[in-house]
């Protein structure tokens, strides 16, 4: 099969109920699998996934079902997504990133946690595509991971599909005691409008710059892990690519389900 330039894809992934319940995010998950040509290969960046050090990546022929929750329904146990590893790249990932000057450990244990493969049942349900997961860091800001998404960007040259899984919004705490307050849904609202119009122009400094700039940022992202996958999967998009709002949902009154692209036809 010839090389494909691939496209490169943020998606929210919600609660882990998204594994067993059918939604307009399911569906348009579903849809995206069947409509992109398929990969060679994925690279996932997961929300959590999020490990302080050295960029850690999936090195294993085969990467493990992790149920990283606690107290759902037992159905969602019962779930395995038995991916394919792809070592070879992950070696040529952590060798692109280390010419860049990140510091990489290749792990051969670690599995899939949720914000991986509840994104990936739905998109490719076969299991037939090799994966490797790199981590995030929330404790580097925003710009440090879109340099991190720039340094693999050449991958997506060879058919591999980039996939950023976090959620743009994610205040669970508000989602839990303020779900039906008008002013919190404005201040959701608030943000994901200006998230999603600064992602159709490509405004990278301004996405990076979020905390300062955007408005209710710390409302919407107390802690940084949901946002990060965005800014790597920006920095895998070429400068000439402005981005697509692909699909826009809320689930359970605050917690937004915001899909974007770079890299689609228009």
């Amino acid at each position: 099969m010839n090389n494909v330039m691939m496209p490169t894809l943020f998606v929210s992934h919600g609660s882990p109920m998204m594994a067993v319940e059918e939604s307009s995010t399911t569906r348009f998950l579903e849809q995206m699998g069947q409509t992109i040509p398929k990969p060679k290969a994925i690279i996932v960046f997961s929300a959590h996934f999020d490990i302080a050090g050295p960029v850690v990546i999936t090195s294993g022929q085969t990467l493990g079902t992790i149920h990283d929750f606690y107290g759902f329904p037992k159905p969602l146990y019962d779930i395995e997504y038995p991916a394919q590893g792809a070592p070879d790249l992950a070696r040529q990932a952590g060798e692109l990133l280390q010419k860049h000057g990140f510091p990489v450990a290749l792990d051969h244990t670690q599995g899939l946690d949720h914000g991986a493969w509840v994104p990936m049942l739905y998109m490719f349900p076969d299991r037939d595509i090799p994966i490797i997961s790199i981590s995030i860091n929330s404790q580097a800001g925003a710009q440090r991971h879109y340099e991190l998404g720039k340094a693999l960007r050449s991958l997506r040259q060879e058919g591999v599909l980039f996939v950023g899984s976090g959620g743009i919004s994610h205040n669970l705490r508000a989602v839990f005691t303020e779900a039906s307050n008008p002013e919190s849904i404005r201040k959701m609202h608030a943000f994901t409008d200006w998230m999603a119009e600064k992602v159709e122009h490509r405004d990278v400094t301004a996405i990076n710059d979020y905390i300062q700039v955007a408005p209710y940022a710390l409302y919407n992202h107390p802690t940084p892990d949901h946002f990060l996958p965005l800014p790597c999967i920006l920095g895998t998009s070429d400068e000439s690519e402005h981005g697509q709002v692909l699909h826009r949902s809320v689930d359970m009154g605050l917690l937004a389900l915001d899909a974007y692209g770079f890299g689609f036809a228009a």
